[in-house]
């Protein structure tokens, strides 16, 4: 009998303990978000105001053209809702110096699940170098 009631709380125990680690997992899963780039080189050139809210940066190329700097980011919307990016680029000349005025931020809407580039020109040949400073929220 003493056997009996101990196997049932032990089973009891075992249930409710795989119950309750399942359930930790998927509102785990749920509320994970991906990081704002998918690698670390992408991300070593972003300035992440807040949370991306599901929005990542998948791709960045930069050139010159007519010795003039140019980027393109891609940003993917990796969540089924709405999402709006504000974004903006920092140009920095050799020694790390601002050039230009700085820019205002753009908006940009993502539909979900929606792809998008990000484009910058710098003001001129002294720049060498950029980051892109984002903020996000949901629509």
């Amino acid at each position: 009998m003493l056997l009996k009631t101990l196997m049932k709380i032990t089973l009891n125990a075992l249930g409710f303990a795989i119950f309750v680690a399942g359930s930790a997992s998927i509102v785990r899963a749920q509320s994970e978000l991906p990081p704002p780039a998918i690698s670390a080189g992408i991300a070593s050139k972003l300035i992440v105001r807040g949370e991306l809210q599901g929005l990542q940066v998948i791709d960045l190329r930069a050139q010159r053209r007519n010795d003039v700097l140019v980027v393109q980011a891609e940003v993917a919307n990796t969540r089924r809702n709405d999402l709006r990016l504000y974004y903006r680029f920092r140009w920095v000349d050799a020694n790390g110096m601002q050039v230009g005025d700085g820019e205002g931020w753009k908006p940009m809407v993502f539909l979900g699940l929606q792809r998008q580039y990000l484009r910058g020109t710098a003001y001129g040949p002294q720049a060498t170098d950029f980051q892109i400073e984002v903020s996000a929220e949901g629509r």
